[in-house]
């Protein structure tokens, strides 16, 4: 019987999954399963990758499947089950969160991610939140919440003017538009600003672009380890109003150097934002639905010398609690023995 494998996309741009997937595969206790990585036109595929995907579980007893590539196919997960390969179904995001879809498309893709989930042997989400979320829509009640690990990095320094960065693929999920409009309001006050991250919307990047000026903000396309290592050293704030996020590693990663953030109310960034266990919230939390909450909570940060001190201060006590990506990797180890 061949080794277990863990199915992973093809890591061909940045992305909150892969860095995932790579990190707990470079903590993994004991030996790793065999990681197969598969090209193709996720989350559907095409012929050529729907038999790699297929031939992954050939002759294995276990497998972790990213549910990029997974999820959107229930019939192939039923039979590999079937063919005695138990299937732990790893979802990142929900298909129908990414941005960029039809409302036909979304629809699709939620129905087929709901078969999978019912399908898969165990299920597993980078957040309690996402896994919440799973069981109400899927009516799973054991779906697993294995939250992200993180790096110790050092504590970033005082900035005058003050830093503000945002950090991810450029699309409408992100909502970099939403952070431009509201920089663009502030250009009274003194800030730099500086977005990173590789296109995920063309047309949606070219808006970005647009509005740079207005913003008083710079985008950097995206960034290796040192790079980014670069943009955090010179930031007093991460901004992050994704309309959707499952987690949101930017959040801990900044944490993870003292830096405060905002994020977005009803997503897995406020869970990723008070993960670190400080004693009030490292930054703050704002309705998408107020289209001037970004704007006023920008706003009170730049003008309040204190409010940036008591944001910093619960940011380096999160710091000292943000957990270590071993804990994941030993927590799906544990669900691989299960299955084994």
């Amino acid at each position: 019987m061949a080794a277990p494998a863990f199915v992973v996309p093809q890591a061909n741009a940045p992305s909150g999954g892969h860095a995932y997937n790579a990190a707990v595969l470079a903590h993994w206790p004991g030996t790793p399963p065999t990681v197969v990585r598969l090209d193709g036109p996720w989350p559907r595929g095409d012929e050529a990758s729907m038999d790699g995907l297929r031939g992954a579980f050939r002759g294995r007893e276990f497998a972790l499947v990213d549910g990029l590539v997974g999820a959107a196919h229930p019939e192939t997960l039923e039979r590999a089950q079937g063919e005695g390969c138990r299937i732990v179904l790893l979802i990142h995001l929900p298909l129908a969160d990414e941005g960029g879809l039809s409302e036909r498309d979304r629809a699709e893709l939620a129905a087929l991610e709901r078969r999978s989930v019912r399908a898969a042997w165990r299920v597993v989400a980078t957040s309690r939140t996402a896994a919440a979320s799973l069981q109400r829509s899927t009516g799973r009640t054991d779906v697993v919440a294995v939250t992200p690990g993180g790096y110790p990095a050092p504590l970033a320094r005082r900035h005058d003017p003050p830093g503000i960065v945002q950090v991810g693929a450029i699309g409408p999920r992100k909502n970099q538009l939403a952070s431009l409009h509201a920089l663009a309001q502030c250009r009274d006050l003194a800030f730099t600003a500086t977005l990173a991250g590789p296109v995920a919307d063309q047309a949606y990047a070219a808006r970005v672009r647009s509005g740079l000026d207005a913003a008083g903000a710079t985008w950097t396309g995206p960034l290796d380890d040192a790079g980014l290592d670069a943009l955090y050293a010179g930031a007093d704030l991460l901004v992050h109003p994704a309309v959707a996020e499952t987690w949101g590693m930017v959040i801990t990663e900044a944490l993870a150097r003292g830096i405060p953030a905002i994020v977005a109310a009803g997503t897995g960034a406020v869970e990723a934002l008070a993960s670190g266990g400080a004693s009030g919230l490292p930054g703050a939390v704002v309705d998408l639905d107020d289209p001037d909450a970004l704007r006023r909570t920008l706003r009170r940060w730049l003008d309040d010398p204190a409010l940036r001190q008591q944001w910093r201060e619960r940011a380096a006590q999160a710091r000292a609690g943000l957990r270590r990506w071993p804990q994941p990797a030993a927590e799906l180890a544990a669900l691989l023995e299960e299955a084994t």
